[in-house]
Order: structure tokens, then sequence, then C-alpha cells
């Protein structure tokens, strides 16, 4: 144990913590203005997706390709097919399409999982060619599914359902092409 006498002295630098408070308090302004700026962008962005996916919507609904979820979920209980969920990110936009076809069988290219597509370019010829023939608004067979106010538990209820009765109906996650990564040179 050591006594006052016995302790050593601590050396003092007054001017080494210096420069780094003084430019923590130099970058508080910054931050705040930062701050300022990020959050307004933050809500025109989520109000210029939900405009987007609005428009979509009315469009669909004029070329008499919208459903409501509980017709989608007849569907798939009754008639089969496929449901297409089209994700934007793992936060959302998430579409969801529905077509009567069993799109895992008529695909002439391997489905792989929604994170693997978004990340490289193995998946696609898949998501181009499920675009073109199903959710494309112009040219895609398949109609979109208006999930306003469903909760997300229904929608896991199904996609479990779907998973578990592969017969019947089926489930496949798409990445859109807009999100998917580009190659040099394009």
């Amino acid at each position: 144990m050591q006594t006052p006498e016995t302790e050593k002295p601590r050396e003092h630098k007054p001017f080494a913590a210096a420069p780094g408070a003084i430019l923590g308090v130099l970058l508080i302004p910054v931050f705040l203005v930062g701050a300022c700026c990020a959050i307004p962008y933050t809500f025109v962005l989520h109000w210029m997706r939900q405009r987007h996916e609005h428009k979509l919507k009315l469009l669909m609904k004029s070329r008499g390709r919208l459903i409501p979820w509980p017709e989608l979920v007849h569907y798939l209980r009754e008639a089969g097919g496929t449901c297409i969920e089209e994700r934007f990110s793992p936060k959302g936009p998430v579409r969801f399409w529905w077509t009567r076809e069993d799109v895992p069988r008529e695909s002439p290219y391997e489905i792989i999982d929604w994170f693997t597509m978004r990340k490289g370019f193995k998946g696609e010829q898949f998501v181009h060619w499920c675009r073109a023939r199903y959710t494309s608004p112009d040219t895609g067979s398949a109609v979109l599914v208006d999930t306003t106010l469903v909760p997300k538990r229904q929608i896991y209820a199904l996609w479990a359902e779907c998973r578990s009765n592969a017969k019947a109906a089926r489930w496949v996650e798409v990445a859109p092409p807009e999100i998917l990564p580009r190659r040099p040179g394009q």
C-alpha cells in the first residue's frame, strides 16, 4: 500500500487535452446543422416513396391489376399460384404480387434468396425475367396486392403457411432491378 509520501507525483500536461476539447466544442454546431438537414431530408424521402407507391397502386387499379389482401389470402388457399414478394430493402418498402402461375416451375433461372440477389450478380437474370413477366406495370401479368393497414403478423402467418404447404401455393422473394448492384461500365 502506498502512502502519500510514496505516491508517484502525477505529471500534468496542461495543453495535451486542449486540442481535442476545442475540436469537440467546434464540431457541436456542425453536428447540429447536419442533424437539422438530415431529419427533414429523411421525411422528404419517406414522403416521396409513399407518393410513388400510391401512384403505382392507382395505376394498377386503373388497369384492373389491384386486389385487396383478403382476396390474396383466398386465392392462395383456394386456387394456389404464387405470391411474389418484391422487397426494396430489409426495412421496406415491400410489394406483394399474385399470379396464378407456379413461378418456381415456370422460371428458366435458378431462384436464390433475396439477400444474395441484392448483393451480387447471381440472380440478376431471374430478377429481370420476373420483372418483365410478372411485376412490370406495363408488361407484367401479376396483380398488385394492397397491403395498406394489414398487420405484419398476418403477412408472416400467410408466408409461413405457404412455406409449410408448398403443394398449393408458393411464395417467392425477389429483389427489384432498381436495387441490384451496377456492373462496371453500366
